[in-house]
C-alpha cells in the first residue's frame, strides 16, 4: 500500500485542482468551501427540505365582520398534519381588509391550534400577556375608510406529536363598526398556505 503525504495538491501546471479521472474515495470527513454539481447523487442531506404544502382556500368567499376590540376568529384557516417530528411550519396568509369607516383601525393576527386544542396568538409567542397588535395594523386615523391588501409570513416551530393536525386561523379586532375581511363578500378569497420544512 502506497501513501502520499502533502500539504497541497494541484494540477500539473499548479493553476488549479487535480483531475481524478476515475473518481476518488474518501474515508472520513471531506471538508469543502463550495460544491459544484446538481447534487443528484448526494444522500443524507435533509436540512430545510420541503416535505409538503397545504393550501386553505375559502371557496365560499365568506366575509368576516366584527366591531369587537378583542380578537375574534374568522373562517379563514389552513390545516396541516406534519409528517415528521420537529418540523417547522412556514405560514402565509394573504387577502384584503376593510376598516369600513373613517378613523377606524384594525389588527390582524394568526392563531394556532394543535390537535384540536385552544388557539394561541402567534404574534405573542414568548410574551407574557400584553395587548397584541397582531402582525398587521390598518390605521384609518387620517379620517378615511381603508380597503387594503395584507400578507403575513411567519415561520412557526410548534410543539406536536406526529399525526397531530395543526390549524392556523386569521383572527382580527379593532375600533369602529363593521370591520371586514375580506372587504367584499363573494369576490375576493383569503388564502392560507402552510409548508412543512424538515428540521
Amino acid at each position: 500500500m502506497s501513501r502520499i503525504r502533502a500539504n497541497t495538491i494541484t494540477n500539473k501546471a499548479a493553476t488549479g485542482a487535480p483531475t481524478f479521472s476515475n473518481g476518488a474515495v474518501v474515508t472520513g470527513v471531506c471538508t469543502a468551501t463550495s460544491f459544484v454539481g446538481n447534487g443528484a447523487g448526494l444522500t443524507n442531506v435533509s436540512g430545510g427540505k420541503l416535505l409538503q404544502v397545504v393550501m386553505g382556500y375559502d371557496t365560499n368567499f365568506v366575509r368576516a365582520s366584527t366591531s369587537s376590540g378583542s380578537y375574534v376568529a374568522t373562517d379563514h384557516a389552513v390545516t396541516i398534519t406534519p409528517t415528521a417530528a420537529n418540523s417547522k411550519i412556514f405560514i402565509t396568509f394573504s387577502g384584503d381588509a376593510n376598516t369600513n369607516g373613517t378613523s377606524n383601525y384594525m389588527n390582524i393576527s394568526i392563531f394556532r391550534s394543535v390537535n384540536g386544542g385552544s388557539y394561541s396568538d402567534l404574534s405573542q409567542l414568548g410574551q407574557s400577556g400584553g395587548n397584541s397588535n397582531g402582525f398587521v395594523i390598518i390605521n384609518g386615523a387620517g379620517g378615511s375608510r381603508l380597503e387594503v391588501p395584507f400578507c403575513i409570513n411567519f415561520l412557526d416551530s410548534p410543539s406536536y406529536s406526529v399525526g397531530n393536525a395543526i390549524t392556523y386561523k386569521i383572527y382580527f379586532k379593532g375600533s369602529g363598526s363593521g370591520l371586514e375581511i375580506p372587504s367584499s363578500s363573494n369576490n375576493q378569497p383569503v388564502i392560507g398556505i402552510a409548508r412543512e420544512l424538515a428540521a
